[in-house]
């Protein structure tokens, strides 16, 4: 708990010294640093993670490639196809 305190004073200081027009992104980066911090830290009740699924049937075993060949050949096209449009919308300009 004192070093996210600590952390957080280190934090709103950088901010203070910052510009008004990075006003936005240092606040982004600084709630994204806070809440990494506040996940980083060891749970309360002393859990030891997840509870254990009970019985039942098992999830099916899917194949998570199938088609990805297809997928990657079909994105291969797309993006020759949108490149050779983008470069005749240049030539034509």
């Amino acid at each position: 708990m004192p070093f996210t305190i600590l952390l957080i004073r280190f934090f709103l200081y950088i901010y203070t010294i910052m510009f008004k027009p990075n006003q936005k992104t240092t606040a982004t980066i600084l709630l994204m640093l806070i809440s990494i911090t506040g996940f980083a830290q060891d749970s309360a009740g002393g859990g030891s993670g997840p509870p254990t699924p009970q019985g039942g049937t098992p999830p099916p075993g899917l194949p998570i490639d199938d088609g990805l060949i297809i997928l990657l050949a079909v994105a291969l096209i797309y993006g020759i196809y949108i490149i050779l449009k983008h470069s005749k919308k240049q030539t034509e300009a």
